[in-house]
């Protein structure tokens, strides 16, 4: 309050206010600004570390999630426990690591999923939540979800930087947008593997968007290295309308903001999410 009072004389003196009306009323907005912004720095504060607000702008979690539903998410929770099976988490995507999507966990570190016949197995047990088709690149594999310690390869299918060449391409500029483009590698990289403790499994495009790594594997080099962090494995509910897990890998845990758990809007379907 003494501060309060103090800035409103100066702002009473800097102006030459003059009459108690008049000071009266620099005292009120200077005390109402005040409130607005602690209100404001409050509501960033708690959008940034307790609770997240998103939009769902497509439809690949149809019909859990309607596309322009906005959810609030538990940015919380994950920073002491890991995801669970079939929660619905909000992450930076990793194919041009710039916006955020809403996808469900069916996958855990250290799993391995396949999709057969519509189903999805899991360790080789039916998961049956609902219905998944087998697009993509995971197509009739099996999947190894990688976990913390597990050995990682990256296994080139030639020498692509001696291709590149060969065709007059410039090998930096297709590198460079790699780099930022990871989601492209099966297209600009084809037959590129990549393998967890020596089993071929889905795509980590954390790895392509190092160029240390992105750089080697364009001399042919296979790149090795221990798993510092946990991956996911995450799908739409929406199976033939959702760019998920199935087309672009696993999901980092690094990369998953929050957990989403309720709906405000439509105010006609506000609720919590399962």
């Amino acid at each position: 309050a003494k501060y309060r009072n103090g800035f409103s004389e100066k702002i009473i003196n800097i102006f030459g206010v003059k009459g108690d009306i008049g000071k009266k009323v620099v005292h009120k907005i200077v005390n109402g600004s005040e409130a607005i912004i602690t209100a404001v720095v409050l509501v960033l504060i708690i959008q940034r570390f307790y609770l997240g607000n998103f939009m769902v702008p497509t439809g690949s979690m149809e019909p859990t999630i309607m596309p322009k539903d906005r959810l609030f998410g538990n940015m919380v929770s994950y920073k002491f426990r890991a995801p669970k099976r079939e929660e619905i988490v909000v992450f930076k995507e990793p194919i041009q690591n710039k916006v955020l999507y809403t996808k469900r966990v069916m996958g855990l570190p250290g799993e391995t999923v396949n999709i057969q016949n519509g189903n999805l197995y899991v360790n080789g047990e039916k998961i049956d939540s609902r219905e998944y088709s087998n697009i993509g690149e995971i197509g009739n594999e099996k999947w190894i979800i990688p976990k913390k310690g597990d050995t990682i390869e990256i296994i080139p299918g030639k020498d692509y930087g001696k291709l590149f060449r060969e065709n007059m391409i410039d090998v930096a500029e297709v590198q460079k947008y790699l780099v930022d483009n990871p989601g492209a590698v099966s297209e600009i990289l084809p037959d590129l593997e990549f393998r967890v403790n020596g089993e071929k499994t889905g795509m980590m495009l954390d790895l392509i968007h190092d160029s240390k790594y992105v750089d080697r594997i364009f001399q042919g080099e296979n790149v090795a290295l221990i798993s510092d962090k946990n991956y996911y494995f995450a799908l739409g509910d929406n199976t033939n309308g959702s760019y998920d897990s199935r087309m672009w890998g696993f999901v980092s845990e690094d990369r998953i903001k929050g957990k989403a758990f309720v709906r405000f809007w439509p105010i006609t379907k506000m609720g919590l999410l399962k």
